[in-house]
Parts: C-alpha cells; structure tokens; sequence
C-alpha cells in the first residue's frame, strides 16, 4: 500500500472518531492524536461534595485527570 492510501484510510478512520465527540489535537506524518474530556461540571461538584472537604479539592483534581482520554491513530 502507498504512503497516500494509508493516509487516506487513517484519515477515514480519525472522521468516524470525531463524529463521536473527540478533537483533533494533532497531525504528524507518522500519526493523528485526538482528545476527549469526559468529564462534567455535575461530576466534580459531586466528587468535592463527597471528598472535597477531607481532600481540600485533591480529589477534583484527579477527578479531572481521569477523565481525559487520548487516541492515537496511526498512518
């Protein structure tokens, strides 16, 4: 398969991704790396309602750390 097909069908797999909500963060000539923050604002009012006051908002961070994904497509 040539370098251009291979694009072209990394490429068609990175629209049906970002049909589903992730964002393109970055595109190098070896691969695509898109995000996803699933995080919510009820989430982390929730999280420092149960554990921020033991935690002094430790918990929300990690929170907000979890949440993050990322996908790396390769061409």
């Amino acid at each position: 398969m040539t370098t251009k097909q291979e694009r072209e069908e990394a490429k068609k797999e990175v629209k049906m991704w970002l049909a589903n909500d992730w964002n393109l963060s970055e595109e190098t000539p070896e691969f695509f790396l898109l995000k996803k923050n699933t995080q919510t604002a009820g989430g982390h009012l929730l999280v420092f309602l149960l554990l921020g006051w033991w935690t002094l908002g430790v918990a929300n961070i990690a929170y907000y750390l979890i949440c993050k994904s990322k996908k790396k497509i390769i061409k």
